[in-house]
């Protein structure tokens, strides 16, 4: 994942994150609807913010297996969501396909789920990009 952002950078030199990070969820998704940014570039520049953020906080549990793979077909499909393009953050109890839903617990590793859970098909649907997983609040922890 950091070298994918990494390779962005280069590849986009001039690529200033401070604009796309300071906008509004509301701007966002008009500025990616309406094709002033791209999916590529938005979920780049927040891919490089949360790996400096994990640097500091330790947030990232994991890289959603399948992440970024469907940028090269989202300009492709046409059909545009209400979160089309936007990057998202899944906590670590809700079930991504393919990945673990490890609630903290070693015991629960290697055990990737066999399909998403409702909240995440729902957020596919509408265009939505998760990224990565994060640590669960310890009021979870039992």
């Amino acid at each position: 994942m950091g070298r994918a952002a990494q390779r962005f950078q280069e590849q986009n030199p001039n690529h200033q994150p401070e604009p796309i990070l300071s906008l509004s969820l509301h701007e966002l998704c008009q500025k990616l609807g309406d094709g002033s940014l791209t999916p590529e570039t938005v979920f780049y520049t927040y891919v490089d913010k949360a790996l400096k953020v994990t640097a500091d906080v330790n947030c990232i549990v994991d890289y959603i297996a399948e992440n970024g793979s469907q940028l090269p077909h989202m300009n492709s499909e046409g059909k545009k969501g209400l979160l089309y393009g936007v990057p998202v953050s899944i906590k670590d109890s809700i079930n991504c396909k393919g990945d673990d839903s490890t609630l903290g617990f070693a015991k629960r590793l290697f055990q990737p789920a066999a399909e998403d859970a409702v909240v995440v098909q729902v957020l596919k649907h509408q265009g939505a990009i998760p990224f990565v997983k994060t640590n669960i609040p310890q009021s979870l922890l039992r």
